[in-house]
């Protein structure tokens, strides 16, 4: 009975020991944080957690984290394995950084855990001055730059008096590389939100007439990385860093010559050079006649509607939040073609208020399942709305609905 007992207390120590060792490696948040700055960007780097094997959640705040996250943070989702993200800000000396993990069944880890899976630039000596012969380039490191397996890389962007001439490598030629073009780094996906597609198909050395006097920054993608929402954005691998700027046009401006006196031919000229009787009008032949009669104008060429477009942001699936019924509509409504349903339901959705960067990107669509409705009036209201917040996209749709209202 002893021997038994003492059996069953030994049993019992060994599982509670064996939890507790389990409970104790158990790790479900990122480590060794770091966060480095350079002009504008700032380059985060961590090591993944062992555990927790999901996504990891990059939140970003001006005020440190302790405790909990503010509702009003949106995450910026990064996959398993990267570990490295390119940030972009105005005011870099007011950061603060928290990396959250999650296991695949989509659990997130929000424990905050200070200069382990959160950090500040304050916290880091990372701040490096730029060479004075060499341009400023963000360099990363071998351990944290991804592995390019067939991708763009070493996208370069050089300017040669009015053009820009486009070069970039590939590890296998494909023909779906789209070229972007945008007046800020394209840094994460998001980006792509504010830029435009100079064109698809490209091969190295392509040659862009980009407008002179602003800065630009160019990135390519493959045609299925953005179908399937997986785009991955590596500055300096295959999206630019350093800007390219064609020097603008001066021409000096002429003055006005004098206009010339009026002249009166009457005064000036004979009689005899006016034609004062009117001709006597001379009838066609039969010939004639029938030559006009059988000549057919020429028929009115079709008009060609625009394709549509979707922002690649709204191709991927969001966490939440009012993103998640623009995602369903562009999802069941807009990308199938299906415009009288998508048109009710993008009217339905903009009922309630929502955010000023979300509704401009719901008007944007609103206004083209008008265009394809035939509601031309209401399209261009919902265009010119869309200017302050995409001028080009907007200027080149307000085109297609003035064409076709007067078509």
């Amino acid at each position: 009975m002893n021997r038994f007992f003492i059996t069953a207390i030994v049993l019992l120590l060994a599982v509670s020991a064996n939890i507790a060792a389990q409970n104790r490696d158990f790790m479900p948040y990122v480590s060794h944080i770091s966060a480095e700055a350079r002009n504008n960007l700032v380059r985060l780097t961590w090591t993944d957690s062992p555990d927790a094997r999901g996504p990891v959640y990059i939140f970003r705040s001006v005020r440190p984290f302790m405790g909990s996250i503010p509702a009003n943070i949106r995450p910026v989702v990064v996959r398993y394995g990267e570990q490295y993200f390119i940030d972009d800000s105005d005011d870099i000396q007011n950061l603060y950084y928290f990396i959250a993990a999650s296991d695949l069944s989509g659990q997130r880890y929000d424990l905050i855990l200070p200069r382990i899976n959160s950090t500040s630039l304050f916290q880091e000596q990372a701040q490096i001055e730029p060479s004075i012969d060499e341009p400023a380039a963000l360099v990363i490191p071998p351990s944290a730059a991804p592995a390019i397996s067939e991708g763009i890389y070493n996208l370069r962007a050089n300017h040669d008096e009015d053009r820009v001439i486009i070069t970039f490598e590939t590890t296998r030629a494909r023909p779906d590389a789209i070229l972007y073009r945008s007046t800020q780094p394209v840094n994460r996906p998001q980006d792509l939100l504010n830029a435009i597609i100079v064109s698809s198909g490209i091969t190295s050395g392509f040659v862009d007439y980009p407008v002179p006097g602003i800065t630009w920054y160019y990135a390519v993608i493959y045609e299925d990385e953005i179908s399937s929402g997986n785009m991955g954005i590596r500055p300096g691998v295959n999206s630019t860093i350093l800007p390219v700027t064609i020097a603008g046009v001066t021409t000096e401006r002429s003055l006005r010559p004098i206009p010339l006196p009026v002249m009166t031919l009457h005064n000036t000229m004979p009689e005899s050079f006016f034609i004062t009787e009117i001709p006597m009008q001379v009838p066609l032949g039969i010939e004639s006649s029938n030559a006009i009669g059988d000549t057919k104008m020429p028929e009115k060429m079709p008009l060609v509607p625009r394709g549509p477009r979707v922002f690649a942001v709204d191709l991927v699936a969001p966490t939440g939040g009012e993103e998640s019924a623009l995602f369903q509509i562009i999802m069941e409504y807009f990308i199938k073609f299906e415009w009288e349903a998508a048109r009710a339901s993008l009217q339905r959705y903009l009922s309630l208020p929502r955010s000023v960067e979300i509704e401009a990107r719901a008007r944007f669509y609103l206004g083209q399942t008008l265009y394809y409705t035939g509601n031309y009036r209401q399209a261009l209201m919902e265009f010119l709305s869309f200017r302050s917040f995409h001028l080009p996209e907007a200027n080149t749709w307000i085109d297609s609905v003035l064409t076709a209202m007067v078509y």
